[in-house]
């Protein structure tokens, strides 16, 4: 009796660790593409933490500094000459973490494909990839936002970030 008492522990310590592995392999497919190529001979890869998101609102609209507030991370990962590597990955994390179509734009060999999932922590992934056969860069912005948000984060030549004001 003991011993299948013993056994039957065993079984159940297994399948929780099993479960709790399990959970943690399945973490953002982003994460994991930017675990692979970030540092990699041949790719540039940048981080843009919480505390650089606060530093960047300075001088922005409440609208703006709201949204970077909420934002927990941006990254960005490109490549010259190993495009088909990183385009492909990224593609296929795309797939496996059913993200949502924006909108893709195709000319020529250039595309640029947008893309949004709510994640089930409340959290967003918005991703950009964009190839032109030659270099790749992917984005992904990471936090509590509304996919309609992310366009505060374009930057305008001559103009102040998220704000209509000309920089003189």
């Amino acid at each position: 009796m003991k011993m299948k008492k013993t056994i039957c522990s065993i079984f159940l310590l297994a399948a929780v660790l099993m479960s709790c592995m399990s959970a943690a392999a399945q973490g953002r497919g982003m994460d994991r593409l930017y675990g692979e190529f970030s540092g990699k001979e041949g790719y540039t890869s940048v981080t843009y933490g919480s505390r650089m998101l606060r530093m960047m609102k300075e001088g922005g609209s409440k609208q703006l500094q709201d949204l970077l507030d909420n934002i927990k991370v941006i990254r960005v990962i490109s490549t010259v000459g190993f495009c088909d590597e990183l385009e492909t990955s990224a593609r296929c994390a795309v797939v496996k973490d059913s993200y949502e179509l924006i909108s893709e734009v195709r000319e020529g060999d250039r595309c640029n494909a947008f893309y949004f999932k709510d994640e089930p922590s409340g959290n967003s992934s918005f991703l950009m990839i964009a190839a032109d056969g030659r270099s790749v860069t992917v984005l992904d912005i990471y936090g509590r936002f509304e996919v309609n948000e992310i366009s505060m984060l374009a930057v305008v030549p001559g103009r102040v970030l998220g704000e209509g004001k000309n920089i003189k």
